[in-house]
């Protein structure tokens, strides 16, 4: 169960940047563009910190022209690691920014499971004493019987009323045997669940 826990890591830290393939250009990784009818166009995908593949992929084509997407041209981007490939598709079904974007985001899919999840940042102001700064906030987004359900670290232990149908699972939640960290862990395990349950 920990598999997805690492997983996120993994994919986290691609996003910060650490480490990189020596055969793409310096600052991309391999990858590819997703068309609107589902078309892959093999790509360098520029690597930049998540908030600004949320809203843009800038990419190299085969050709060697440097060019770019805002979500809604294109059905989402991928990166190939050496972990596996990391997959954004473009949203305008999620709302979570204070100023939305009308052709919506580009949201990291983590998983593909009967309840797919999700990964998305937004940012906040918060005051430091004179200063203020701005700090991002990490959002877990389960799409569950076609309706959104949003956490981030403030409304974690809601998620118990999520997860009801497995009683052990949301034992286990609430006496603290999982962290807002370990939500792709939970939402893999209850989908394990729910599957077995349809057997």
């Amino acid at each position: 169960m920990k598999t997805i826990s690492v997983l996120t890591s993994i994919v986290l830290c691609l996003l910060m940047f650490y480490g990189g393939n020596n055969e793409q250009k310096k600052g991309y990784v391999k990858g590819g563009i997703i068309s609107l009818n589902n078309d892959t166009i093999a790509a360098s995908i520029k690597k930049e910190n998540i908030l600004k593949l949320q809203s843009e992929v800038k990419f190299i084509d085969a050709g060697g022209k440097k060019k770019s997407f805002k979500p809604g041209v294109i059905s989402g981007f991928f990166m190939d690691t050496e972990n596996g490939r990391v997959i954004f598709e473009s949203r305008d079904d999620i709302r979570l920014s204070i100023f939305p974007s009308k052709n919506g985001n580009f949201v990291l899919r983590l998983s593909n499971n009967i309840y797919p999840l999700y990964y998305f940042v937004t940012t906040k102001i918060e005051n430091t004493g004179i200063e203020s700064e701005i700090i991002e906030v990490p959002h877990y987004m389960v799409f569950m019987d076609f309706r959104w359900y949003n956490y981030n670290m403030d409304s974690f232990e809601t998620c118990t009323k999520l997860f009801s149908e497995d009683k052990t699972l949301v034992k286990d939640i609430e006496n603290g045997r999982y962290e807002f960290s370990d939500f792709p862990e939970i939402v893999e395990r209850y989908c394990e669940t729910i599957k077995a349950k349809r057997k």
